[in-house]
């Protein structure tokens, strides 16, 4: 038998109790989320493309009508609050 055998026979016969595990079981972390941080990616993304459409339509309204920050502002304030309300609705659903 070699060294490697004799070590593995004695930690697999005398030594099980004294084994300290380094590394945490993630296995069961994984299992456990179910997938739901894509929901948050996907949370992420809708914020930003609310805000980033609604801001620029905005943007587009005061260049046609040369009342520069009027709309822009206001695109950015409906934007943020809509985004906000939506992640309010999309966290309140998920639990």
């Amino acid at each position: 038998m070699t060294l490697a055998g004799e070590l593995e026979n004695y930690v697999q016969h005398f030594a099980p109790c004294c084994i300290v595990r380094s590394m945490p079981d993630t296995g069961s972390q994984r299992k456990s989320t179910d997938g739901n941080y894509a929901r948050f990616i996907g949370l992420g993304f809708t914020f930003i493309l609310l805000l980033g459409v609604l801001t620029a339509g905005g943007f587009f309204i005061d260049r046609m009508l040369g009342t520069l920050p009027l709309f822009l502002l206001l695109g950015l304030g409906i934007g943020f609050a809509g985004s906000l309300y939506y992640v309010y609705l999309a966290l309140k659903e998920f639990g």
